[in-house]
């Protein structure tokens, strides 16, 4: 398994915390590689976490995942992402049984808001389309890079290996977002979809530890539903049990 952290974004604690939630509820025997840029090597060192450093090649940022794609890194065998912002909050059964049933080189989420991947949780099964992917990147390919990595992987893969991407069921994986705007109008709906996911992504802001403490972060929180106290804290609990104490 791989999880990706450039830049000063998130601390290296959001690493060692997704280690730990994947160690809760995965007893299948795994371990995570966190690749990396060079400046935050020490600090993941110091934590015990295993790690590789990426090749610069100008990806920075969003697009530092498109170096998944690239089997010198990451090695031939199928293997799983998670990024770093999310919370496993369930076990992770159902997104490994449907892995393991789908041949299909990619499977990822499909995006909430647009007609594209997200590329917070995936699986892939390094090959020929897998390549393909980084061989886009490598040649130039303009698929809207600089941009985020998801819409270059989408882009790429639609342009060379149609049909080579598929998506996680719906639900397995929810957007943190998606499920406050649902609890705004219909809080029974968003319960039943938060009890049916295992994964909560936080896309965007806010980000886990600004919901602990919406006080101190308003503009995402509080100033967002300035009339509903009970959504400034939203899914608090999921974060307290599953990402700060796992």
């Amino acid at each position: 398994m791989f999880t990706v952290l450039t830049g000063r974004s998130y601390g290296p604690h959001y690493a060692e915390r997704l280690q730990r939630m994947l160690k809760r509820h995965l007893s299948a025997p795994h371990s995570l590689t966190v690749l990396c840029d060079a400046a935050n090597r020490p600090a993941l060192a110091s934590l015990g976490l295993q790690h590789r450093q990426l090749e610069p090649l100008g990806l920075q940022g969003f697009c530092s995942k498109i170096q998944l794609f690239n089997a010198a890194i990451t090695g031939e065998r199928p293997f799983l992402f998670f990024d770093v912002t999310l919370v496993v909050r369930a076990g992770l059964e159902p997104l490994l049984r449907f892995g393991a049933a789908d041949p299909a080189p990619l499977i990822g989420v499909r995006d909430w808001s647009y007609p594209t991947l997200n590329s917070c949780v995936m699986q892939l099964r390094p090959g020929a389309a897998t390549a393909r992917v980084w061989q886009a990147y490598l040649d130039g390919e303009d698929h809207g890079t600089p941009g985020p990595n998801q819409n270059f992987i989408y882009r790429a893969l639609q342009r060379h290996c149609p049909g080579a991407l598929a998506t996680w069921p719906e639900g397995l994986v929810a957007s943190y977002r998606g499920l406050r705007k649902l609890a705004r109008r219909d809080a029974a709906a968003a319960a039943r979809a938060r009890q049916a996911a295992c994964v909560l992504k936080f896309h965007g802001r806010p980000r886990p530890h600004e919901v602990l403490r919406p006080w101190r972060h308003p503009s995402q929180t509080v100033l967002k539903h300035p009339l509903r106290p009970d959504l400034w804290r939203f899914l608090a609990e999921d974060i307290t049990d599953h990402w700060l104490l796992s």
